[in-house]
This record gives C-alpha cells, sequence and structure tokens, in this order.
C-alpha cells in the first residue's frame, strides 16, 4: 500500500480546480449518498454507480493510487462473503441469492468509500490541508485537532516506512529464522520509543511557540460559480440518496 503522505495530491481531474474546502465537502457528500442509498432497487443501485464513478472521474486519480485503493478495499471486505454459507447452512437465508445479498451490499459500500475518500485525498496536495479543513464551518479547537491528526500520521506512517527500510537493508528480511523472529518482537517497543519521542519533541515545539495547530490569521475562503455548483450537485445526490432510503423504509 502506498505511504499516507503519497495519498495526497495526484489526482488531476475535474474537481482539482474547485476551492480545497469544496473539494473536501463534495468528497463527504458523495460519501454519505453511496453510504445510505439502498441498493434493493434499480434506481438505488443506479444512484449509486452514478456517483462513484462521477466522483472517480472527477478526481482522475494515477492509476497506480486506484488500482492500490481498489486493491487493498477489496482485501478488506472479501471475507465478508464468508458469512453467506454460514447464512445459508444455518437457515436464515433460502437462496443462495439471499444470502450473498448482504455481503456484497456492505462489500459494494465499502470499497467505494475507501476510493472516495482516497480520491478526496488526491484532490488536495498535503500542504493544502489545513487550507481546506480550516474553511470549514468548525470550532478552531476541532479543526487544529483534525490538522494534526493527519499531520502527525503522516509523519509516524514515514517513520515507520523508515525503520522497515533500514531493517531490510541490515539484512533482517533474508536473516536465519530466529533472527528475524528476533527482530519482529523487538521491533513493537522500538517503535514506540521513537513515536513517544518524537510526539514530545512536536509537543514541547508547539508549546514553546504557543502554537494551537492552525496559522493565526486563517484568510477567508472565496467560492466560485463552479464551486457552488459542484456544491449543489453533490448535495442533491446525497438529498437524493437519503429520500430514497426514507421511501424504502416508509
Amino acid at each position: 500500500m502506498i505511504a499516507f503522505s503519497e495519498a495526497f495530491g495526484g489526482g488531476n481531474g475535474a474537481a482539482r480546480r474547485l476551492a480545497p474546502a469544496v473539494r473536501l465537502l463534495c468528497g463527504a457528500w458523495v460519501f454519505v449518498c453511496c453510504a445510505v442509498v439502498p441498493l434493493g432497487s434499480p434506481a438505488g443501485i443506479a444512484l449509486f454507480v452514478v456517483a462513484w464513478l462521477a466522483w472517480l472521474l472527477g478526481c482522475a486519480m494515477p492509476p497506480r493510487q486506484l488500482a492500490l485503493s481498489l486493491g487493498f478495499a477489496i482485501c478488506l471486505f472479501a471475507p465478508l462473503l464468508l458469512l453467506a454459507p454460514v447464512a445459508r447452512w444455518n437457515g436464515s437465508a433460502v437462496t443462495w441469492t439471499e444470502a450473498l445479498r448482504a455481503p456484497l451490499y456492505v462489500g459494494a459500500r465499502g470499497v467505494a468509500g475507501v476510493t472516495i475518500c482516497v480520491g478526496a485525498l488526491s484532490l488536495l496536495p498535503f500542504t493544502e490541508f489545513t487550507d481546506a479543513v480550516a474553511a470549514l464551518p468548525l470550532p478552531r479547537a476541532v479543526t487544529g485537532l483534525l490538522v494534526q491528526i493527519v499531520h502527525q500520521a503522516a509523519l509516524l506512517t514515514d517513520e515507520t516506512r523508515r525503520m522497515a527500510d533500514a531493517m531490510r537493508v541490515r539484512g533482517a528480511s533474508s536473516a536465519r529464522l530466529a533472527m528475524r523472529l528476533r527482530v519482529v518482537t523487538a521491533f513493537p517497543a522500538n517503535w514506540m520509543t521513537r513515536l513517544a519521542l518524537r510526539a514530545a519533541r512536536a509537543g514541547d515545539a508547539m508549546e514553546v511557540r504557543g502554537f494551537d495547530g492552525l496559522p493565526p490569521n486563517m484568510p477567508t475562503p472565496t467560492f466560485s460559480r463552479s464551486d457552488w455548483l459542484a456544491l449543489t450537485a453533490t448535495t442533491l445526490l446525497a438529498v437524493g440518496a437519503l429520500a430514497l432510503r426514507w421511501r424504502g423504509c416508509a
């Protein structure tokens, strides 16, 4: 899988021309649409497919990034298919179609959700993420927390990758089984120690500088006509999915 920091940027679709905050909001509305739309009706399936494919086309992720995100999502949700034989054998499902329906629905939503989130990140270079979150109507404390979570997650994943590369260069992957077991057992302690020290240094530096996670003066965002059109379109998709869900439950 690609590193966390590599997930940002790379998308070169039409949605890249939108304001950073609008890219996040549009991705969130498309995610809501695919998460709540009922997949038991042709209208729901059509809305699901249109919203998902339109978002992927609008993001235009690099082929490698799209393939890796799809592969990760499929590996993550494919084990749900093992529930079908259980439902079939214990009598809760009459046919195999009924037994497979729920796992396939959950898997389709999961795969779509993962790729939608990765597509949204691909539209935001790492340097624009702070501007995008700061423009959202959220309290400053929440905004600062979200920004720091993402930045620290990127640092932690990069640190983990460097430690793995260092062990690989030193021959840990080609060593004897006993030596590899010793490396695997010692890795968590070394990993946690390095991450704790890095987090402590970052926290001390922020406290000394009086930094709360956001620049002191964030500019007021301005949205263009295309931004409002994209935001309206994705909002309507989410509203349509909610309407189909309510209609199906009524």
